[in-house]
């Protein structure tokens, strides 16, 4: 038969324990270090990202304010084309053509206004976005959704200015030219109705979140935009700064 030996480690038991338990608190601290290291790297980056997006956000605040203010210009100016068209007799009366540094020539002056997100997509791309409170994250996701959205309808803006030129030379009007250039006004006008509902909408975003810049500075950007300064200077009709930060709840 075999005996069972019996270990006897040369400094007891205890030592062995002893020693155990050191190495087992070396291992946590050191876990524990790394934790805590990575959880100030987050929390820096946390940081980082939220400035990054707040200070996109002061932009969208700004822009949509000044889409608020300026609703009641750019219907008029729409509005202002379509009578021509209509008074017109058989050749359109062609309407002033007006040139600055940044647009070249134009029949009506609309912003063009890019609503980036940057910020956002960096979030998303860095893994901080996924660590954003859920609510705070589904706010910026449907903000930035609905920025993708003015976008879109920016450059279609920025289409319908280049090619509204055509409305400062004497065009012959028949029947069907007459109503091509109403309608492409009338769908002009529409979606910068509808854009301003949009522009509400993201200053709700804004303010939800609690991300909203000082109106002095909102203010202060919206006076030196070219399409403002065009309208003011054109005596066009545009809403107040305190209607055109009230929000347009989602």
């Amino acid at each position: 038969m075999f005996r069972m030996l019996k270990l006897r480690p040369p400094h007891g038991w205890r030592t062995v324990l002893w020693e155990l338990a050191i190495v087992t608190l070396g291992v946590l601290i050191a876990l524990a270090a790394q934790q805590w290291a990575e959880a100030r790297s987050w929390d820096a980056k946390l940081r980082q990202s939220r400035a990054a997006i707040s200070g996109e956000l002061a932009k969208h605040y700004n822009w949509s304010v000044e889409w608020r203010v300026i609703l009641p210009c750019l219907v008029a100016q729409t509005d202002r084309l379509r009578d021509r068209v209509e008074r017109s007799g058989s050749v359109l009366q062609p309407a002033p053509l007006f040139s600055e540094a940044a647009v070249p020539r134009y029949t009506i002056r609309l912003p063009g206004k890019e609503y980036s997100d940057a910020a956002w997509q960096a979030a998303i791309a860095d893994g901080t976005a996924s660590r954003l409170p859920p609510e705070l994250r589904r706010e910026l996701a449907d903000h930035y959704t609905q920025a993708a959205m003015l976008r879109a309808e920016t450059q279609s803006n920025l289409e319908d200015q280049m090619t509204l030129q055509t409305f400062g030379r004497p065009l012959l009007l028949d029947a069907v030219v007459r109503f091509s250039l109403i309608e492409r006004l009338e769908r002009l006008r529409g979606r910068v109705e509808f854009m301003d509902v949009q522009a509400g909408q993201l200053i709700d975003h804004i303010q939800t979140v609690g991300m909203v810049p000082r109106p002095a500075d909102a203010v202060r950007d919206v006076e030196r935009f070219g399409t403002y300064k065009f309208c003011k200077s054109q005596g066009l009709p545009t809403r107040s700064f305190a209607d055109g930060m009230k929000a347009v709840p989602n």
